[in-house]
């Protein structure tokens, strides 16, 4: 009897042993454009001086009402944008094949009345994939 309850609990060991457990999650896709937008207490800014770190950086350009520069620095780059007239900051990323994106901190803030901000508490830049054009 507990040869043949072995004998039957055997197929089902092995088709257990089998189980991975579930499918992968698919690795993050890499390179491409990434939106990069400024999220905070207000959304009224006329210029923002980030840094974005990360490899593989090669263009940042305007997305919207603003002029944007930006210049490398070790491990990523500084971007200053200056928009025509205070509202929202953003601006956007293009990252090289084989990298994912760039993580980004507030430097600097200048309001709607071109006043740098005394406290950057509650500021961020959020990076997302852009829409496929």
């Amino acid at each position: 009897m507990r040869l043949r309850s072995l004998l039957l609990a055997a197929p089902m060991m092995l088709a257990l042993a089998a189980c991975d457990g579930g499918p992968e999650t698919p690795p993050e896709p890499t390179g491409g454009n990434f939106d990069a937008l400024l999220q905070g207490p207000t959304s009224s800014e006329s210029a923002a001086l980030v840094e974005l770190t990360g490899s593989g950086i090669e263009d940042v350009q305007s997305n919207g009402p603003a002029i944007v520069a930006s210049s490398p620095v070790t491990g990523g780059r500084r971007v200053v944008v200056v928009r025509t007239a205070p509202g929202a900051i953003g601006f956007r990323v293009r990252v090289a094949p084989g990298n994912t994106a760039p993580t980004a901190r507030v430097v600097e803030l200048a309001d709607a009345d071109d006043q740098l901000r005394a406290s950057l508490a509650g500021y961020q830049v959020t990076l997302t994939r852009a829409a496929a054009q």
